[in-house]
C-alpha cells in the first residue's frame, strides 16, 4: 500500500509523530508525506531523510501555505535531488472568493508549474472548486500530473484522463456520492489512493453504518492515518466488482513508477 499524500508533519501529530511514523513502516510500502508551507516542506525533508518508506514532496497550498512562496521555491531547488514531487500547490477558488486574490494565486501556481517542468518532477495540484481553471493550466505538461482529491465533474475528469494525467481518491470516497462516481470511471492505470491525513478520518462512516471501525492501540480513530487507504481500496473493489488487492496492487504499482520509488532503495 502506498499512500500518495499525507500530512505527517501536520501540527495534529507532533505529539504521536514518532509512532505514526513507525507504523507507517510497519505496515505500508511507502508513504509520499506531503507539504503545504515553508515549515512543514522543513519537517518533511527531516523525517523523509531518517526513514527509508517515506517520501517528501515540497508544496505551497493556495490559500494556507503562508507568505513568501519564494522561500518555497528556492527549497524545491535546493532539495531537488531529495524530493520525489512538487505538491501541493494550485488553486482554491472554495474559501477564496476575492478575484485579486484569486489572480494571485494563478500567478504563483503557474511558478510552481514553470518549476515541476524544468525540474521534471510530478505535480500535485489542489483544485477546490477550481478544477477547470487548474487543468487548463496543466494540459500542455508531459511531467506526470496527479489531481489530489479531484471532485470535479466527470466529464473534466474524462479530459484529465485523456491526458495521461491521474487522479488521486482520498477517504472521501467513503462519504462522497461524487468521488464513488468518479471511481467507475477512472481506470486503475490512472488511479491513485491517497488519506490526506490527519484529514477525511473514516471514523464518522463506520460510525453512520453502525459497525466498528478497527483502531490501532494508541491512535485517535477522529483522525485519518495513511493505513486507512486500505478502506478506500475496498469501498473501490465493490464499486469496481474486482478484488481489494487488485486495487491496492495496481495502485501502488502506479505510485512507484510515478515517483520512482524501487524495492529496497530510497528513490
Amino acid at each position: 500500500m502506498i499512500d500518495i499524500h499525507a500530512h505527517l508533519c501536520f501540527d495534529d501529530f507532533d505529539s504521536m509523530r514518532e509512532n505514526l511514523v513507525k507504523e507507517c513502516e510497519r505496515t505500508m510500502d511507502a508513504v509520499i508525506v506531503t507539504s503545504a508551507r515553508y515549515d512543514e516542506g522543513l519537517c518533511t525533508l527531516r523525517i523523509c531523510d531518517k526513514h527509508p518508506k517515506l517520501f517528501p514532496t515540497i508544496g505551497y497550498h493556495p490559500v494556507e501555505g503562508g507568505d513568501g512562496p519564494e522561500k518555497v521555491m528556492e527549497l524545491i531547488g535546493k532539495e531537488r535531488d531529495k524530493i520525489v514531487g512538487i505538491g501541493e500547490v494550485g488553486l482554491d477558488h472554495h474559501w477564496v472568493k476575492d478575484e485579486k486574490e484569486r489572480s494571485r494565486q494563478k500567478a504563483v501556481f503557474s511558478d510552481f508549474i514553470k518549476l515541476a517542468e524544468e525540474l521534471e518532477k510530478p505535480l500535485i495540484i489542489h483544485s477546490w472548486d477550481a478544477e477547470e481553471e487548474c487543468f487548463r493550466m496543466v494540459e500542455h505538461l508531459k511531467i506526470p500530473v496527479i489531481f489530489h482529491c479531484y471532485s470535479g465533474s466527470r466529464e473534466l475528469a474524462e479530459e484529465i484522463l485523456k491526458k495521461g494525467f491521474f487522479i488521486s481518491f482520498s477517504t472521501g470516497i467513503l462519504f462522497s456520492k461524487i468521488h464513488r462516481k468518479l471511481a467507475k470511471i477512472v481506470p486503475l492505470e490512472q488511479m491513485l489512493l491517497e488519506t490526506d491525513a490527519p484529514f477525511l478520518s473514516p471514523y464518522k462512516y463506520f460510525q453512520q453504518k453502525g459497525g466498528e471501525m478497527p483502531i490501532k492501540d494508541g491512535f485517535d480513530p477522529k483522525k485519518n492515518y495513511p493505513w486507512n487507504i486500505s478502506f478506500s481500496a475496498e469501498k473501490i473493489a465493490e464499486i469496481r466488482k474486482v478484488s481489494t488487492e487488485e486495487v491496492l496492487g495496481k495502485t501502488t504499482e502506479n505510485a512507484k513508477r510515478i515517483f520512482g520509488i524501487r524495492p529496497g532503495t530510497d528513490i
